[in-house]
């Protein structure tokens, strides 16, 4: 549907380099969700602050970074020497001297850390955060809800439950990006409860009901992966008051939200602790994959008196936890770091709408400032359930069809941040987007035709 005359850019050499990547690489990337058409992949040689290069020689602005990983923007000169000397005084031990620094410094900022143990991957951290509630409730069943993403283990992807709350386990339904040949027999059904987020009156229900079954309730704090959604007022504080009343452990999965929103993450913007917390992503500035539980003494304990494993030949690598430091030395050596970006992003907000609007595009963006997510509709969702597949379709045009104009997006219509942004990457984005809207609407008026666009 999207070709190259809808591209700005000669992207001939990068083509031929996916194409061949498709004939060693399944898919021809690391990834891949319930979908068999695959979006081109452009491949990058060169990064510089929040700039890309392709293999044709075109300058992207990338507002991928990552998936939000990549926090402290391409080639950043503090960043890479610190790990570069950490690199030159040791490779690879059991236990290194940063150990105690780092572990303080997490201790420091996020509320809910009284203890850290760490980890390569999001999945694994929640993973093992599931492991420890189980083992200190003795309870088996996990709350989960629609649109939190929670990594590719068997156990919290993909299904939902719509209807009849009564009993909410998950089901499959026709559609579902995340459903999976392989998956492990009734892992979801005997593990979890689905429930949709922001709705009290269900959780509370739920949690009266089937108390004495449930081990945790795991969310994202801010729903980043379900549409850019922050919690109702009160939600979180009554979701924890629910926990503590039924011996429940409440856990937020702050691998996107982690050092991205600030270093002690949403829990401390959002003024609620939870009894544990994964981070991941941003925690390691985007260079070195690291991830990390943390969480109460009393639940952490049960890995030091061997109650629960936890285990790992890079758990806690030297690299890893030298990328944790300098991420958090570089944020706080530039506490107006986070006010600059989101100067920075409001000024794209503004100018991403204002082109959609000359498009004849409705547009609304929302989320927090260094992780915003655009959807194709007039008004913010409130939901994850609660915008249509046209309109997750149309967002995924935009995506593509700017790619191919130098403005790299997120999947799932994202828009990431770094902290080497700054007003030359606003005048690029605003050069290069309304061109890449106008012939968008074009894709969607063939891909609709029978419809309104807007």
């Amino acid at each position: 549907m999207i070709t190259d005359t809808d591209s700005k850019l000669t992207l001939k050499i990068s083509r031929d380099f996916y194409k061949r990547l498709w004939e060693l690489m399944p898919g021809g990337t690391h990834y891949n969700f319930g979908d068999a058409e695959r979006a081109f992949v452009v491949p990058f040689n060169k990064g510089r602050n929040s700039r890309v290069w392709d293999l044709d020689g075109n300058e992207h602005l990338d507002l991928f970074c990552k998936f939000g990983a990549l926090f402290v923007g391409h080639h950043n000169e503090a960043y890479n020497e610190a790990l570069i000397r950490y690199m030159e005084k040791v490779t690879s031990v059991d236990t290194c001297d940063l150990e105690i620094e780092v572990a303080e410094l997490m201790i420091k900022h996020i509320p809910c850390a009284e203890m850290v143990r760490f980890c390569l991957s999001g999945t694994e951290a929640v993973q093992n955060a599931l492991r420890l509630a189980r083992g200190f409730t003795g309870k088996n069943r996990f709350i989960r809800f629609h649109g939190h993403y929670h990594g590719n283990a068997d156990n919290v992807m993909g299904w939902r439950k719509k209807d009849n709350l009564d009993f909410p386990v998950p089901e499959k339904y026709q559609g579902d990006m995340l459903d999976t040949l392989g998956r492990a027999d009734g892992v979801l059904e005997s593990q979890s409860f689905m429930l949709p987020w922001n709705d009290i009156n269900a959780l509370e229900a739920t949690i009266r009901r089937y108390g004495n079954e449930i081990a945790a309730v795991l969310m994202e704090p801010i729903c980043i992966n379900g549409g850019g959604i922050f919690p109702v007022e009160g939600y979180l504080e009554r979701t924890k008051e629910l926990c503590e009343e039924h011996n429940i452990v409440l856990i937020f999965d702050e691998i996107i939200t982690g050092v991205r929103l600030g270093l002690g993450g949403a829990q401390d913007i959002l003024g609620v602790t939870p009894h544990l917390a994964t981070f991941g992503k941003a925690l390691g500035g985007g260079s070195m994959p690291i991830s990390a539980i943390a969480g109460r003494r009393d639940i952490m304990d049960l890995y030091t008196r061997g109650k629960v494993i936890h285990a790992g030949t890079f758990n806690g690598y030297p690299l890893g936890l030298a990328a944790i430091k300098a991420t958090f030395d570089i944020v706080e050596k530039d506490p107006g770091c986070y006010d600059r970006m989101r100067r920075y992003t409001e000024q794209i907000s503004g100018v991403f709408t204002k082109a959609a609007k000359a498009a004849g595009m409705p547009l609304v963006i929302q989320g927090m400032p260094t992780a915003l997510v655009y959807h194709s509709q007039e008004e913010p969702v409130d939901r994850s359930e609660g915008y249509s597949h046209k309109v997750k379709f149309c967002d995924i045009i935009i995506r593509e069809v700017s790619k191919r104009h130098g403005i790299q997006f997120s999947p799932l219509s994202r828009i990431y941040s770094n902290l080497l942004m700054n007003q030359d990457d606003v005048n690029f984005f605003e050069e290069r987007i309304s061109d890449a809207l106008v012939n968008a609407r074009k894709v969607m008026e063939i891909a609709f035709k029978d419809e309104e666009v807007a």
